[in-house]
């Protein structure tokens, strides 16, 4: 509980620091589990193949975030696991081993998390090097955070846009969205609102992949 209740402090002090008004209503909302803790349930343990690179790119950030090693600290309780519809249908042949997810706080009934909330889910998501996260949608309200970085993202009919460290990245409910990482593993905190039972799906894109940023250094099929 410790570790969960540093954790949230972190990440509520992080979304602080935003003007966004999303981002304020979170850190409250983050607050106010701190406060007043559900139940802490443990969770079966699993892995997936790039955890071990992303674990090694949150430990490079210690030093200059809080964030960071609270969330390190947090991981070995956390079951990461991958999306069953994605893996049956994966856009490319590497993705399956250059992502995973854990969720922190979610609805219950769905994927093993250390707490429960109806009307909020929030978790962690990773991504190897040189990995295309498809365009996608899906009808919950969805903010990113990047704990580490860089990253490429694009929004609607948007170009890709780069993103350090630390930036917070929101999408409306159905706003379709994709990511890019760029040379190393990259590790991102979500948090969603909404509907919470309805799985992203991907959607087909009019902007290639080869189209990203000359500065994202990608080699992607």
């Amino acid at each position: 509980m410790k570790v969960l209740t540093t954790f949230l402090q972190s990440f509520a002090d992080a979304l602080d620091s935003d003007a966004l008004p999303v981002s304020r209503s979170h850190a409250a909302r983050l607050r106010a589990l701190q406060a007043s803790l559900p139940p802490v349930r443990p969770v079966p343990a699993a892995r997936v193949p790039i955890q071990e690179a992303c674990e090694s790119e949150l430990i490079s950030r210690h030093g200059s975030s809080e964030l960071a090693r609270s969330l390190s600290e947090l991981l070995p309780h956390l079951h990461i696991t991958r999306s069953k519809t994605y893996l049956a249908n994966p856009p490319s042949s590497e993705f399956g081993d250059n992502y995973g997810y854990g969720i922190i706080c979610g609805p219950q009934g769905g994927p093993p998390a250390l707490i429960t909330a109806p009307d909020i889910a929030f978790g962690l998501m990773f991504l190897g090097p040189r990995t295309h996260y498809p365009l996608h949608h899906h009808p919950a309200d969805e903010l990113y955070y990047t704990v580490t970085g860089p990253s490429f993202w694009r929004a609607g009919h948007a170009d890709w846009a780069s993103r350090g460290t630390e930036a917070i990245i929101h999408h409306p409910s159905w706003m379709p969205h994709a990511t890019l990482s760029a040379e190393r593993p990259l590790v991102l905190l979500y948090i969603w609102e909404g509907d919470l039972d309805t799985d992203a799906a991907f959607i087909p894109d009019h902007m290639p992949v080869d189209a990203a940023p000359p500065q994202a250094g990608l080699d992607l099929k």
